[in-house]
């Protein structure tokens, strides 16, 4: 397999053109990868002579767009996900060969050794100084002697697990036989956990072992009472065997960490002391039901898998935490973007979470809690989903016909309470019916009743469309009533999201709706985990219910910038009153966020009308 050397941006094509075999419209693209039409169509020569040539190449159909033309979609897709951007690549590289260091390095011997130039690394080290800030560690620089990276050992060993991958840390084989310890003494003592759990375990193990002998041991307190800690026999006999292996070189420091790696990763298993977490759990599972009741309206108390799956994952997150284990979250990004609402209610489980125990819990952690949180949504939506409940049906083929066609529409719409048929020529008593909506067999038009004309014999298609229908009104019902013109920027002039967050709160000032410190607010919600969920959206809202009403506030930024390492383009301020329509509005939301090519025709909006045309042109297209 030919191995892929793509720049950021070639990479990031190549993704779009992988997830639609339609063609892709060139302005689409252009916005998206920031370039122009000119960089556009090099690119695609440099990749189709370098790249693809020998699994397909990048068309243009003219009047539509480009697509990916090859013979085996999934080849491609494994080589793009096998191969590393040279921009991340240098960033990984420059990583990996200071995080060792022990003595402070110039830049000239860096670039030397690496082959790289002073400007490029220049860029590199502030990727670097990005990544490595959330684990307390920082770029350290001293006059005449050059810059090292500097924090305690403990951050080190947790970035270097984050960041890098194991085959890009360890040496191959060099420390195989971790793996083969650990698995072996699991078996021997009848343990049972994941293969996540293992393979992080396994990691964490090499990671202390390499860091060992290249100098850098942990400084840990000794432990207070072996008899209170689980699994210690598992731990003796890993930590001998590592001995073994290693020729007793080990520091004994190292064995407070091994133990608390192992609590820490395996912290469900066979534990005594279990009791009392599990209590604490169960009233931490309550209080965080009660809470989303209580702020959105949500109530999620009857779902049992719910309530289950949340318990057996904060079960080992919990013992995790007291040992500031942290698991990494490959998709983290992604699920923000899918379950963007569903994100905001595992920071209310994460704040329960950390009253109780004084933990942070991170991003990635958070993102674990989404996955069951929105799943639980998607349940609830279905099971809750509204539909008419007064049809009015007039049918012009005879009484028969139209008995057996009120027959099959309240069996498609098993809600609706009231389902009754009239003559074409009753338009009166229809007008007192009041029906939510008509269904015709024949063109008619009843007051400012919506109507629509099905078949007689209510087939599919017209189910199908009356479904569509119905969401899309509810949509635009939605839109009409938290979404207004005056707090629409059709170009925010803003370089960082500070800048873009204060401009749009001192907007809705303006209207009386949200309180003075409404903007502090939301710096305060932002700084504890970043409002970004990718498609070029930030979700920016307070870390309160303070609003008088619900409203959302809409900017589109003139140029893109930096929000915490993601890039923006739209910006949303949500200010929020309690609601039984604020979960409706933040679901609709979330299906804006996770829709790219919707989010990247709002990105051209200039007017809240283009705006708004946009939006229910891609909510219909949609559905």
């Amino acid at each position: 397999m030919i191995a892929l050397n793509l720049t950021s941006k070639e990479a990031n094509l190549l993704r779009q053109l992988l997830a639609q075999e339609q063609p892709i419209p060139i302005k689409q693209l252009l916005l998206s990868l920031e370039i122009s039409d000119k960089t556009l169509r090099s690119m695609i020569r440099n990749m189709n002579e370098e790249f693809l040539d020998a699994q397909g190449e990048i068309v243009l159909e003219r009047g539509k767009g480009y697509y990916l033309a090859a013979r085996d979609r999934s080849t491609v897709k494994l080589m793009l996900e096998e191969s590393v951007s040279a921009e991340e690549a240098s960033v990984i590289e420059v990583f990996c060969h200071m995080v060792d260091l022990r003595e402070y390095v110039t830049m000239d011997y860096v670039c030397e050794q690496l082959y790289i130039s002073k400007s490029k690394l220049n860029g590199i080290l502030g990727d670097i100084k990005r990544l490595i800030q959330p684990f307390g560690l920082s770029l350290k620089s001293k006059p005449h002697y050059g810059m090292k990276l500097d924090g305690d050992e403990l951050g080190f060993r947790l970035a270097i697990a984050s960041i890098l991958k194991e085959e890009q840390y360890i040496q191959q084989q060099e420390y195989a036989f971790v793996e083969l310890i650990v698995v072996e003494e699991f078996r021997q003592f009848d343990i049972s956990c994941s293969d996540l759990i293992l393979q992080n375990l396994i990691y964490h193990i090499q990671i202390m072992l390499e860091r060992c002998m290249n100098g850098h041991v942990i400084r840990l307190e000794a432990l207070s009472s072996h008899d209170k800690i689980p699994n210690l026999q598992l731990i003796d006999h890993i930590w001998s065997r590592l001995e073994q292996k290693l020729g007793d070189n080990l520091p004994e420091n190292e064995k407070v960490y091994l133990v608390s790696c192992i609590m820490g990763q395996v912290a469900s298993i066979k534990q005594q002391d279990l009791d009392d977490v599990r209590v604490k759990v169960h009233m931490i599972i309550d209080s965080f039901l009660q809470k989303i009741e209580e702020t959105y309206d949500v109530s999620l108390w009857e779902d049992a898998h719910l309530r289950t799956s949340l318990q057996f994952h904060l079960e080992p997150l919990i013992s995790r935490l007291k040992n500031d284990v942290h698991y990494k979250n490959p998709i983290q990004q992604e699920i923000k973007q899918q379950f963007a609402f569903a994100f905001n209610l595992g920071m209310l489980c994460a704040d329960e979470i950390t009253k109780i125990y004084n933990k942070a819990l991170t991003e990635d952690d958070i993102a674990y809690l989404t996955m069951h949180i929105g799943l639980a949504l998607e349940r609830d939506v279905k099971m809750s989903r509204k539909t008419f409940d007064r049809i009015a049906i007039v049918c012009t083929t005879g009484k028969g016909t139209s008995e057996l066609l009120k027959f099959k529409i309240q069996h498609s719409f098993p809600n609706a309470h009231y389902v009754r048929t009239f003559s074409l020529f009753n338009k009166e008593d229809i007008l007192k019916f009041e029906p939510d909506i008509i269904f015709s067999t024949v063109p008619i038009q009843v007051g400012s009743y919506p109507v629509e004309i099905i078949s007689p014999f209510f087939t599919p298609e017209d189910r199908k469309k009356l479904v569509v229908y119905q969401r899309k009104k509810d949509k635009e019902r939605l839109i009409d009533r938290y979404f207004s013109e005056d707090l629409f920027y059709g170009s925010l002039d803003a370089g960082v999201k500070q800048e873009a967050i204060g401009q749009l709160c001192s907007r809705m000032d303006k209207t009386g709706i949200i309180p003075p410190n409404f903007e502090e607010l939301c710096l305060i919600r932002e700084n504890l985990a970043s409002t970004a969920f990718g498609n070029l959206i930030a979700l920016v809202h307070p870390i309160e219910l303070c609003s008088v009403v619900t409203k959302v506030g809409v900017g589109i930024l003139n140029k893109r910038i930096d929000w915490s390492g993601v890039p923006v383009k739209i910006v949303f301020v949500i200010a929020q009153a309690k609601s039984n329509e604020a979960r409706d509005l933040l679901l609709f939301i979330q299906e804006i966020v996770h829709d790219s090519s919707l989010m990247l025709r709002l990105c051209e909006s200039e007017t809240f009308q283009e705006f708004k045309e946009i939006l229910i042109e891609g909510i219909g297209s949609e559905l």
